[in-house]
């Protein structure tokens, strides 16, 4: 009797456990990324400002993804690396191009749906600066703050593996005596994982 509970119990939570798996997954991500900044709303000395050409980032983090009859929630945890070029003017009349990098934890909730191995989504994305690297000394403490932005994309799973394309921009204002701005960061994201629980 005690064995046949066992072996009941056992098949149970066996089958609460499959079952979960086709529910919940938990993996890790890397890859990388082009993207550029822009200037929007310049006043002042900002206006000189132009947008030059995009760098290439990287990042690495985990996701969850929670799959109920095909409709997706997955939030992440992704330490990356973006920025872009621009040029200016120069103290000889002509340009110089300088280079603005912002290393961030970005935090995206992304709400989709999941058609057989596919799935297409978006949402919102917080993203907190860690470090800026920038060749404007005055302006790197400008950007230390964490802010608010969107991503949307589609991608595909093949067992174990996960691919994703992303397209991701965020804004970042800054203001001083001499003007003010809007730093919009804007990303095209390639994205290799692996789901370590879950299918």
């Amino acid at each position: 009797m005690k064995k046949a509970f066992l072996l009941a119990a056992f098949l149970f939570f066996g089958g609460l456990a499959a079952q979960a798996q086709d529910v919940f997954t938990l993996g890790l991500k890397a890859g990388v990324s082009s993207s550029n900044v822009d200037f929007k709303n310049p006043s002042s000395s900002f206006e000189q400002f132009k947008e030059k050409e995009s760098i290439t980032g990287f990042h690495a983090g985990a996701f969850a993804r929670l799959n109920v009859l095909g409709f997706l929630l997955q939030p992440e945890a992704v330490l990356s690396s973006s920025g872009g070029k621009f040029s200016m003017p120069d103290s000889n009349g002509g340009t110089s191009v300088q280079e603005i990098g912002f290393t961030n934890l970005d935090l995206p909730i992304m709400v989709g749906y999941k058609l057989a191995f596919l799935r297409a989504y978006a949402g919102p994305v917080a993203s907190v600066m860690i470090k800026t690297d920038s060749d404007l000394e005055d302006y790197r403490e400008a950007f230390n703050s964490a802010d608010w932005g969107y991503q949307i994309g589609a991608g595909f799973d093949i067992s174990r593996l996960t691919a994703d394309v992303r397209y991701e921009r965020l804004t970042r204002a800054y203001t001083d005596s001499n003007g003010s701005v809007d730093f919009r960061n804007k990303q095209v994201i390639l994205s290799l994982g692996y789901k370590l629980i879950g299918k």
